[in-house]
């Protein structure tokens, strides 16, 4: 587009951010591109056509961030140059984009691409990775090619299916369509790992700032991810405490080094940060297992299941318990 401000489709128009911007703090933070992001959701799946938002941009999706969606941009026909985190890179279809949550991109298409976008809240996936252990590997194998291609015909058929049987159902949105979508996704999940062994990966290590506060900050991110994955889930309180302290000696440096590289990667301190993960983790468990709230806040290492519901409603606003039902009688899309 000519005034380099990006198009939602029937929405407002939002400030496009400045080419020169790299970091995340100086790029916009959108819920879907050119929607305006004011809070982190729960449980949201979206998916749409490439057409329906990059015909109103002229095929450019300009640099900016999810702060809570990883996106699938999937092509069937058709090309783009990417960027992830400064990283550039092309891919033709058939081929699988996978975005991670606040990286930082920007998409380019051939006109006239074919294909889909997905996104999905970080929840939504983990949801699945608790249940399969085959999905938790595909998102891991996804994050760390980020590009995947469908060398082969066949697959490429088969996952074309597959996701416009997604398209439909989302846009049938009946009273069951939620669970639907969600093992669809799944199943989606596990074409592309399948993909993935003939695929052709970018250099993931070229994506990563070499910088001692940023490689501190991926380091604690990646350690704080694999120490909630399991956490809570054995109903047992953790080995080790979830603090900053415990994590930067985890990490061979210092709770004021550690909080250092935070504030530079995110505006935000290591505690705030740790918290937010703990948060998380318990939404994932409320919304995707049928454990008690006392089970949950035991497995989180709280001393007391009461400390945990303050905690939460400190957060959510409303009580473990409500958010879970609430939760359970939302329709797909929506959000909590």
């Amino acid at each position: 587009m000519a005034d380099g401000t990006p198009k939602s489709p029937g929405s407002r128009n939002v400030p496009a951010a400045s080419g020169a911007a790299r970091r995340a703090l100086n790029v916009p933070a959108y819920y879907l591109y050119g929607e305006n992001w004011t809070a982190e959701s729960f449980g949201f799946f979206h998916i749409e056509p490439f057409a329906t938002r990059n015909i109103p941009n002229n095929w450019r999706i300009g640099l900016h961030r999810h702060p809570d969606f990883h996106q699938l941009s999937i092509a069937f026909a058709g090309s783009c140059a990417f960027e992830h985190d400064g990283y550039a890179a092309t891919a033709a279809g058939p081929c699988c984009v996978f975005t991670p949550a606040n990286v930082v991109h920007q998409f380019t298409y051939e006109p006239g691409s074919v294909g889909y976008v997905i996104s999905v809240s970080s929840d939504f996936v983990a949801g699945l990775a608790l249940d399969n252990s085959p999905v938790r590997s595909a998102l891991a194998r996804l994050t760390a090619l980020r590009l995947t291609e469908l060398r082969d015909d066949a697959t490429a058929e088969h996952l074309r299916k597959l996701i416009s049987l997604i398209a439909e159902t989302f846009a049938a949105d009946h009273g069951r369509s939620r669970e639907t979508v969600r093992y669809l996704f799944g199943a989606c999940l596990l074409e592309l790992n399948a993909a993935i062994a003939s695929a052709k990966p970018i250099d993931n290590h070229a994506t990563r700032s070499t910088a001692g506060t940023a490689d501190l900050f991926n380091r604690f991110r990646e350690c704080l991810e694999t120490e909630l994955e399991l956490t809570g889930r054995s109903g047992r309180p953790p080995d080790t405490p979830h603090t900053v302290e415990s994590f930067a000696a985890r990490l061979s440096t210092t709770p004021y080094a550690l909080n250092t590289a935070c504030k530079r990667a995110l505006g935000r301190s290591a505690k705030d940060i740790v918290q937010t993960a703990l948060l998380g983790q318990a939404t994932r468990l409320l919304l995707y297992t049928k454990r008690s709230i006392k089970e949950i806040a035991y497995g989180l290492g709280y001393s007391h299941p009461s400390h945990f519901v303050r905690f939460f409603k400190h957060h959510r606003g409303v009580t473990p318990e409500i958010f879970r039902q609430r939760f359970i009688e939302l329709e797909p899309g929506s959000t909590l």
